[in-house]
C-alpha cells in the first residue's frame, strides 16, 4: 500500500483557520503568528499536497474546491485527535490532576482570588496552571482544549461554550485627587474632555474601546491626547504628572486608589464591563465540572438562585 506524506497538524490548524477567516492579517492574529509566517506555512502546506487549497490575490482569499474538501477533511481529523486528547486528559485526572485557567490582562484580583481558593476533597493534590490571554486568544484556546476554562470579559457568544456570569461593573476613571471630577460619585465622559485620557489597549476588549471613543466623538468629547497602556500601574506616574486620566475596569482601577489617585465609576451603564467563566458546552471532565461549581459557589454570592436559574450549566 502506497502511503502519502501526510502535512504536519500545525500546517493543517492554519488552512482551517485561514479558511474560517478569508483574511490572512486575521487568521495570522487567531493563529499568533505573523502574516508572512502563515504565508510560508501556507505555501508549504500546498508545496506537499500538490495542489493550490487557496486562490488569493490582493483584495480576496478563497478556497480552491480541491481546497473545499481538504479543509472539511481537516476539520473532521482535528476534531477526532481533539476528542482524543480531552478523554486522555480525563482519564489522567486522578493521576496527575491539574487544571488550565485562563484570564484576561485586568481580571478582578478578588475572581483569581476564589479561584486560588477552590480545594476539592475528591483531588487533594490539585494544582492550577494560569494562563493570562487577550479575550479572543482566551476564548479560542478553550474551544481548541487548550485551556480548561477561562474568566474573560464581554465574550462573543458561541454555541460551543458554556458562558456563566460572573460579574457586571461599570468602567472606571483613575484620576488625580485634585481633579473636579474627584468630587463626584460618579462621572460622565463629559467631565473629561480637552484633556488626555489613558485607555487600555483595544484587543483587551474590541467593543468597549469602540463604545467609549465613538460616545465621546457622537458627543463632542475629545481627549488631547490617547495614550494606551498594558500594565495599570503605568498610569500612575502620568497622573501625577498631569498627562489626564485613565480608564479602566473596576477591579483592576480599585488597586491603585492611594492618597493622591482618586476612582470613580463612570455614570453611564453603556460602559459597563460583564466577566463570564466561560468553558467547552461539551465538557465532559468531572474534574473541571467539580472545579467550575466550586469556583462559582466562591464568585457569586447567590450561587444557589444562580444554579437554579440554569446557570451553572455544568455537566457532569
Amino acid at each position: 500500500m502506497c502511503h502519502l506524506p501526510l502535512p504536519e497538524i500545525r500546517l493543517q490548524f492554519a488552512a482551517v483557520t485561514l479558511a474560517d477567516e478569508l483574511n490572512f492579517t486575521r487568521a495570522a492574529e487567531r493563529l499568533k503568528i505573523t502574516q508572512p509566517a502563515l504565508s510560508k506555512q501556507i505555501k508549504e502546506l500546498e508545496d506537499r499536497l500538490g495542489f493550490a487549497v487557496f486562490v488569493r490575490d490582493q483584495k480576496r482569499v478563497e478556497l480552491t474546491e480541491s481546497g473545499q474538501v481538504f479543509v472539511r477533511g481537516c476539520k473532521d481529523s482535528l476534531a477526532i485527535l481533539e476528542r482524543a486528547v480531552r478523554s486522555a486528559r480525563s482519564m489522567q485526572d486522578d493521576i496527575q490532576p491539574v487544571v488550565t485557567i485562563g484570564h484576561g490582562p485586568y481580571v478582578d484580583p478578588l475572581l483569581i482570588s476564589a479561584l486560588l481558593s477552590v480545594h476539592l476533597p475528591l483531588y487533594p493534590n490539585l494544582r492550577l496552571r494560569m494562563e493570562s490571554m487577550f479575550p479572543h486568544e482566551l476564548t479560542h484556546s478553550v474551544l481548541s482544549a487548550e485551556l480548561d476554562l477561562a474568566i474573560v470579559d464581554d465574550p462573543i457568544e458561541n454555541p460551543l461554550l458554556t458562558q456563566v456570569s460572573l460579574t457586571a461593573a461599570p468602567l472606571h476613571a483613575v484620576m488625580a485627587a485634585d481633579n473636579p471630577a474627584a468630587q463626584e460619585r460618579t462621572v460622565a465622559l463629559e467631565s473629561f474632555d480637552s484633556v488626555g485620557w489613558m485607555m487600555f489597549q483595544k484587543r483587551v476588549n474590541p467593543t468597549l474601546y469602540d463604545r467609549v471613543l465613538e460616545t465621546a466623538n457622537r458627543s463632542g468629547i475629545a481627549p488631547v491626547e490617547l495614550h494606551h497602556y498594558l500594565s495599570p500601574h503605568e498610569v500612575v506616574q502620568l497622573i501625577s504628572e498631569n498627562f489626564g486620566i485613565a480608564l479602566m475596569p473596576q477591579g483592576t482601577a480599585e488597586q491603585l486608589a492611594r492618597h493622591e489617585i482618586v476612582v470613580r465609576p463612570l455614570s453611564s451603564k453603556a460602559f459597563s464591563v460583564s466577566t463570564h467563566l466561560v468553558l467547552r458546552a461539551d465538557q465532559s471532565s468531572r474534574l473541571i465540572n467539580e472545579f467550575g461549581r466550586a469556583f462559582l459557589k466562591r464568585a457569586i454570592p447567590n450561587a444557589k438562585q444562580a444554579e437554579a436559574s440554569g446557570q451553572m450549566l455544568l455537566c457532569l
